[in-house]
């Protein structure tokens, strides 16, 4: 059967998002919406994947770190006892999950099933984080800002005075190691903004990501209090493009059941940016 899909060559979902709304080959969207807009093709195909998917954001259950073996079944802490008895270990050789039916592996950054539920491991090895996934209940999909073409900056990136690493939440709740990738100079709706960028890794693959998390006039006023998550796309060089019509909110938008990333110091931008995923509170239990 001839599929009605075909990539887009640029692919800019972050990869948070990308690696589990799309397959890991590609970038996949609807003909049909590629031909009218590929930003509203990107906002369809997000929107899909939050109301259908098993392990949405909606879905989520439960998501808590690592440090100890994890029980599932009756007699574990709820909302984990509704879940077919079992227990996740971790041991010398990795992740195993002691069910009725065996032992198996668990591979980190993947989905594992459990009866009805989803388990992930996410994160490296002592600073792993699980998140469990259930039935999703209502769904509300996020609304947008109308394209606006004025709140696309472009500028230079200038690199930090010194290395420096940093532990922190990335859009869908995982703690990462991030990188100061430097100070990303740019006019925005003729706005001159100076906003700190870090290379933000991807725990599932060798991917990296130059990301922004800002916070704007529109805090609490329409889009999400904490902020909001912005991937730069390279124009070649130093120079970068801040597409605010691409920015996303972080996953604990969706579910109180997702930590909620600090604002990063400094990235306060003077001004209402009407752009990009808005936010009217209505968070899954």
């Amino acid at each position: 059967m001839r599929s009605n899909r075909r990539p887009i060559a640029d692919c800019r979902l972050p990869i948070a998002v990308r690696r589990i709304l799309l397959p890991a080959a590609s970038c996949l969207l609807p003909v049909a919406l590629v031909a009218q807009d590929p930003l509203l093709a990107e906002r369809a195909d997000f929107a899909r994947w939050l109301e259908t998917s098993p392990v949405s954001p909606y879905a989520a259950i439960y998501h808590q770190p690592l440090t100890d073996d994890l029980a599932f079944g009756p007699g574990a802490a709820p909302p984990l006892d509704a879940l077919p008895p079992g227990t996740l270990q971790q041991g010398l050789f990795g992740l195993r999950l002691n069910t009725e039916d065996g032992r198996r592996t668990v591979p980190r950054n993947r989905d594992v099933r459990l009866g009805a539920w989803h388990v992930r491991v996410s994160g490296e090895r002592g600073r792993s984080s699980v998140t469990v996934f259930g039935p999703p209940g209502s769904v509300s999909p996020p609304g947008w800002y109308p394209p606006n073409p004025m709140l696309v900056g472009e500028g230079v990136l200038q690199p930090p005075d010194q290395s420096e690493t940093r532990r922190m939440l990335g859009l869908d709740g995982v703690e990462v190691e991030a990188t100061h990738a430097g100070t990303l100079v740019a006019t925005v709706a003729g706005l001159a903004v100076r906003l700190t960028v870090f290379r933000m890794p991807d725990p599932a693959s060798e991917e990296s990501e130059l990301t922004i998390f800002f916070r704007d006039e529109t805090n609490d006023a329409g889009t999400y209090p904490a902020g909001r998550f912005l991937p730069l796309q390279p124009l070649g060089g130093d120079r970068y493009r801040a597409d605010f019509n691409r920015a996303r909110n972080p996953f604990c938008a969706y579910n109180t059941v997702f930590p909620c990333p600090r604002p990063w110091r400094g990235n306060e931008i003077p001004a209402p940016i009407e752009a990009g995923e808005r936010y009217d509170g209505g968070e899954s239990p």
